[in-house]
């Protein structure tokens, strides 16, 4: 992926970087179900901010200081009785 740098509401420079996409199993409802974990990822202990493109959800990792920090933190995640994504 490529990360957007820059100062400023409009940033146009970018980066080379490596992310982490997730996209949902079906296509039908996968704007919500992207939705849905978007919300879910922001009420992690630490939020994780990601952005939707080519529907998926891409998290950056350009700026990952700590995988194992990261990783626990993922895995209190709750989707609840969403098995949508894959």
């Amino acid at each position: 992926c490529a990360s957007q740098i820059g100062p400023g509401a409009l940033p146009l420079e970018t980066v080379p970087s490596a992310g982490l996409a997730i996209r949902p199993r079906e296509e039908r409802g996968a704007g919500r179900a992207l939705e849905r974990l978007a919300a879910a990822l922001r009420r992690l202990p630490i939020p994780v901010i990601g952005c939707v493109e080519n529907g998926a959800q891409i998290l950056d990792l350009r700026c990952l200081e700590d995988e194992a920090a990261f990783t626990t933190n993922f895995a209190a995640l709750d989707l609840g009785d969403d098995h949508e994504l894959a």
